[in-house]
């Protein structure tokens, strides 16, 4: 019996063998990776397995638990999907961020102006948007519509995706790194949860039909760890804004830094963290975007062929002097150096246990503070104008 739920498939597995075999631990207990299963509904490919308990009877009934973390609807070929060819998911905010929609919609009015005559609203798929990087990532739109009307409503239902692909097949892993990199963009971008979902995977070498064009079939996957953590964490909403939008970037400087994904995925993993936990301590938030400071400044330091400093305030000065512009809303009246100084003490307070810890109210500040700056630091990163970020900041983006 396999069950669904949020921490990814629940495997019963019943059999009947002597009770000395059960208690072997070489034996049965042995997971198997991947399981391919089938029933009426179709085949299921399970995958990332770990053994979740054992029970025997002494009538030689004996039941083996297994938990998987991801599934994928396929398996008449037995193929392990381990490492794939392409991969897709969906990210909030990333269709309002790129202004990339199939459908689009035109008001006619009557001759006096005053009153609509016509509404027309076309769905058409856009071309993909490469943005490059060592898969290939592209942004895709796709659509839904409901040909009839329920309760006099027709629908029509929008995704863009986000889409790796490789030609020889590629570890799972090493496409979901370049996933998570969107995520962990679209989180610095609104300074919010952005949550990620994954949709399907393909390998070439499970296809319906011969290969005569570029169209693959694509199977459905499930993993509800996909990205980060998302239990009980509320994401995007409508009214959410970003700090800049796509059309504000230098669309190579996006590709350079997808790129360079091994450089740059440890500090805005490590910022980008506190924003999925609202329960942490102050003097945590603070500890963990202080981290993720300094290993930007490390990461700056070694983009630009510098030696790495070797004190807390040298990484921090390190960042300010990639950014070229000073922030309002990350210093207030304070100047930079000031405010190195500021935020180091606060952190030596949390970190080091002969420090005075910082004020609640000024450890949060001052985490804020931090995780602003991360933000900045990207928008200068992928190109977008210093004038566009500090306007955006005294928005309150």
């Amino acid at each position: 019996m396999v069950e669904l739920g949020d921490k990814g498939a629940h495997v019963v597995w019943p059999r009947a063998i002597e009770m000395l075999e059960a208690l072997d631990p070489n034996g049965y207990r042995k997971v198997p990776d991947p399981l391919i299963l089938r029933s009426s509904g179709g085949w299921l490919t399970l995958q990332a397995g770990v053994e979740h308990g054992t029970s025997a009877s002494t009538l030689g009934h004996f039941e083996q638990r297994l938990r998987y973390f991801r599934a994928i609807s396929t398996g008449a070929r037995g193929v392990d999907y381990s490492s794939i060819n392409g991969m897709s998911s969906t990210v909030d905010g990333l269709a309002t961020w790129t202004g990339r929609t199939p459908v689009t919609q035109q008001i006619l009015l009557d001759p006096s102006k005053q009153h609509v005559s016509e509404l027309s609203i076309t769905a058409k798929n856009l071309d993909p948007l490469p943005l490059g990087g060592p898969l290939d990532l592209k942004l895709t739109t796709s659509y839904t519509h409901s040909p009839r009307a329920t309760g006099g409503v027709y629908r029509i239902s929008t995704t863009l995706d986000v889409r790796t692909r490789s030609r020889e097949s590629v570890d799972w892993n090493a496409h979901a790194q370049a996933h998570r990199m969107i995520q962990d963009l679209m989180c610095l971008v609104y300074g919010r949860p952005a949550l990620s979902r994954i949709g399907s995977v393909m390998r070439e070498d499970d296809q319906e039909i011969e290969l005569k064009d570029e169209r693959r079939f694509w199977r459905e996957a499930y993993e509800p760890a996909f990205g980060r953590s998302a239990r009980g964490v509320e994401g995007l909403t409508d009214e959410d804004e970003p700090l800049f939008y796509f059309d504000d970037v230098d669309p190579e400087r996006v590709t350079a830094w997808l790129t360079a994904y091994n450089l740059w995925a440890r500090p805005t993993w490590i910022g980008v963290t506190t924003l999925f936990h609202d329960d942490l301590p102050v003097e945590s938030r603070l500890l963990q975007v202080a981290v993720a400071l300094e290993s930007l400044g490390a990461a700056i330091a070694e983009q630009d062929g510098k030696r790495t400093p070797s004190t807390f305030e040298g990484l921090l000065k390190l960042v300010w002097g990639s950014l070229g512009f000073v922030p309002e809303r990350v210093v207030g009246n304070s100047s930079t150096d000031e405010w190195c100084k500021e935020f180091n003490r606060a952190y030596k307070g949390v970190k080091h246990a002969d420090n005075s810890l910082p004020d609640p109210l000024d450890a949060f500040h001052r985490a804020q503070e931090g995780l602003t700056l991360i933000r900045c630091w990207l928008g200068v990163e992928l190109g977008v104008s210093s004038d566009v970020l500090a306007k955006n900041l005294k928005e309150g983006r």
